[in-house]
């Protein structure tokens, strides 16, 4: 059994199920029709009134009973308070069932601030063309639909990307978006020797659960405070673009939102539950969906006490797994960065290397021009400080942020830097 197997329940509670490509398309590049209505909250919507004083408007089709749709508001909530003075948002359940009363407590005991209310009928879900939910269009300010999605977004950064192609100024005419836009941004990440997660709390305990006629051990971590502290680790090797860090009980992270420059890690902190368990999971998303597999995916679960390991064994027993083994151990885990150097390894979207590029290693006092060697790598072995470091040339055919820069911890370190092939 492939380790994959285990986040498959978890990752389902995100993601639709794949539609054909024909779901959405008959609305593309076309006029969305003009609707009117009152939200769960007794305020009136209509879409022609919203374009005249928005660049846009993201109409998001859910229900109350859907698991994608509830993991994905918070996504959706976080890019509604950075947009909403450009965008118009409101979310209409398709569901029958759910009121404004029952969408209003929804609102509510989520913490959402985006407008919802019902789509009566289900006439506008129904141009849509799918059976599926959620589903998010976008109409653009020429009133035309530009985009439309089957399945929820993963994160704020995917759809503020998707939100971006359709403002400011150069927008002077519909174009239409298939996709969700590649992340061509600049990234610099630490790295290590390989892709790994680790409990940082001192009183943490590892238990390793063994059922005869699998292949792969589950793995669970004790820690009895309220808080995990998560250290991950990606090598460089992977994209880092690409990489997620999965928490059932939040959803999915990229990764470049974790970074600790100060101490040159990643880290987030989990909610751990009283009763129950929460998964963790680092994996490269991109890879998962493209080869619907990411063998080197790593993951554990967080409990708060060995009673919820036992309840999952007999859980695992009722099923008809007979011989399970459980193996308690003190945590021992390690940071696995143990460089000499400041390392860099400069690579595109691709994971090739990008010789030729110059960074500088500056101080307040000096700067240090350093350049990749065919490998792409960097090195320097200059006393360890906290460098501000940019880049200052690069090859044709690659494009860099002018914006980028970089912090180095004051101690030795190893580093991803991607570059886009254009």
């Amino acid at each position: 059994m492939k380790k994959v197997i285990m986040i498959l329940l978890a990752l389902a509670l995100f993601l639709a199920v794949s539609a054909s490509a024909e779901d959405g398309s008959s609305l593309l590049g076309k006029p969305f029709q003009d609707f009117s209505l009152t939200d769960a909250d007794g305020n009136p919507f209509t879409l022609s009134e919203q374009l005249k004083t928005h660049e846009a408007v993201l109409i998001n089709f859910w229900a109350t009973w859907c698991g994608p749709c509830r993991n994905e508001f918070p996504v959706i909530n976080k890019v509604y308070e950075k947009y909403k003075d450009k965008v118009a948002f409101i979310a209409l359940s398709t569901e029958p069932a759910d009121t404004n009363e029952i969408i209003s407590s929804f609102r509510k005991d989520n913490g959402l601030s985006i407008p919802m209310g019902r789509d009566e009928g289900r006439e506008l879900y129904a141009a849509c063309n799918t059976k599926y939910v959620p589903v998010t269009v976008i109409i653009d300010r020429f009133g035309n639909t530009a985009f439309c999605q089957i399945g929820g977004f993963r994160t704020s950064d995917e759809l503020s990307r998707t939100l971006d192609t359709f403002l400011g100024d150069r927008y002077t005419e519909t174009t239409v978006l298939y996709s969700i836009p590649v992340d061509t941004s600049t990234v610099a990440l630490p790295v290590s020797s390989a892709r790994a997660l680790r409990v940082e709390n001192e009183d943490a305990q590892k238990a390793t659960i063994r059922i005869e006629g699998l292949e792969d051990s589950i793995v669970y971590y004790i820690v009895e405070d309220s808080t995990a502290h998560i250290i991950a680790e990606i090598s460089a090797s992977d994209n880092p673009a690409g990489m997620l860090f999965y928490n059932s009980d939040a959803g999915y992270t990229p990764v470049k939102e974790m970074l600790d420059y100060n101490r040159g890690i990643l880290t987030a902190d989990v909610r751990v539950p009283e009763d129950g368990q929460v998964l963790v999971a680092l994996m490269d998303f991109d890879r998962f969906q493209r080869e619907n597999d990411d063998p080197d995916v790593v993951q554990f679960y967080i409990v708060r006490s060995s009673d919820a390991i036992d309840a999952y064994i007999e859980d695992l027993k009722k099923t008809g797994f007979i011989n399970i083994t459980v193996e308690y151990e003190t945590k021992t885990d390690e940071a696995g960065n143990k460089a000499n150097a400041y390392i860099i390894h400069v690579l595109d979207q691709n994971g090739d290397p990008v010789p030729e590029v110059f960074v500088n290693f500056c101080t307040d006092i000096a700067c240090v021009p350093c350049e990749s060697d065919e490998d792409g790598m960097i090195v320097y072995d200059g006393k360890p400080d906290a460098y501000h470091i940019q880049v200052i040339d690069y090859p044709e055919g690659y494009s860099c942020d002018e914006s980028f820069e970089m912090y180095t911890p004051e101690t030795y370190s190893e580093w991803v830097l991607r570059l886009h092939k254009d």
